[in-house]
């Protein structure tokens, strides 16, 4: 499978890269194997995973050192460790100084709840000087999610634009969600990249590869797209159905914002399936109509 990924960012003069997650990736007995086999394909790492022990993250290095190493939190100490468990959040902290110290960067990222959303920019606070990046991911009811409530509406708009004014004045705050494009727009801003660099990264610059070869658009929610026991990368990339991902909402395509928006559409995800017609529930682009056009980009995997 990797090699197939391999060839496949060869024959389109791609750079490949490989984000090993779980759950705990690093639990699989075989783990550094995989590993060593992925650095030889010349394949750049990241890692998104829990926190591990020194040692562990000197043999990583000692193969190949993560582009980044991505942690989560769900909060400050008392709401992140009933979420997590006991001690969670120290470990966390702990895993973070390692990888300062050893030179590789760190990502923590949170998914926003209505719990959670008023903790953000304290959490940040705490951060500083421990990690190179901390952003924040909308919460989709997929799985242990069914049981957390995302912020309201008119809540999450209001935590958007305090973490934007927040985010002018620390580069560490990540402004990933499209968006943030809306609130830049609104204010006359230059706009951001989008998610993926050129708006939504539904099946356009990365795709989902599960255990049992199953391959979706995105790790966010259940978004199939083929499997690679039985297709090529380049098929399923070039199938009808990741094309279906691409287009994105109907809703959205008339937007002079999409090709650096797009919204979220895991946000649309309910019952078991997302629409492909009802933009971001999120999205507050109103009456807004300025003529501005920019080209989306060529996909980077």
């Amino acid at each position: 499978m990797v090699r197939d990924f391999a060839g496949f960012c060869r024959s389109l003069d791609l750079h490949g890269g490989i984000n090993l997650t779980g759950g705990n990736p690093l639990l699989h007995p075989r783990f550094l194997d995989l590993f060593a086999a992925i650095d030889r394909l010349g394949l750049s790492m990241s890692i998104l995973g829990n926190p591990v022990a020194r040692d562990r993250l000197e043999e990583l290095a000692s193969i190949q050192a993560p582009v980044f190493y991505q942690l989560s939190l769900e909060g400050l100490a008392p709401q992140n460790d009933r979420v997590r468990g006991a001690g969670h959040f120290g470990r966390v902290m702990a895993c973070l100084e390692d990888l300062r110290s050893l030179g590789i960067r760190s990502h923590v990222m949170l998914t926003l709840t209505s719990e959670n959303v008023a903790q953000v920019l304290p959490l940040a606070s705490l951060l500083r000087g421990l990690t190179d990046s901390f952003t924040f991911t909308r919460l989709v009811p997929v799985g242990n999610g069914t049981v957390l409530k995302p912020p309201d509406r008119e809540t999450f708009l209001s935590f958007l634009r305090e973490y934007l004014d927040a985010a002018r004045f620390d580069p560490m705050l990540g402004t990933k969600d499209n968006l943030f494009n809306l609130l830049r727009y609104e204010r006359g801003e230059p706009l951001g990249r989008g998610c993926s660099g050129a708006g939504c990264s539904l099946a356009f610059d990365s795709l989902v590869l599960l255990p049992d070869g199953e391959v979706h658009a995105c790790r966010k929610f259940p978004s199939p797209i083929g499997n690679i026991r039985t297709a090529s990368f380049d098929r399923l990339y070039s199938s009808e159905v990741a094309e279906r991902y691409r287009l994105g909402p109907a809703a959205c395509r008339s937007c002079a914002l999409f090709s650096v928006c797009g919204g979220c559409p895991a946000a649309n995800y309910l019952d078991g399936r997302v629409s492909f017609d009802e933009p971001d529930p999120y999205c507050f682009i109103g009456t807004l109509d300025r003529s501005l056009h920019i080209d989306r980009g060529s996909p980077s995997a």
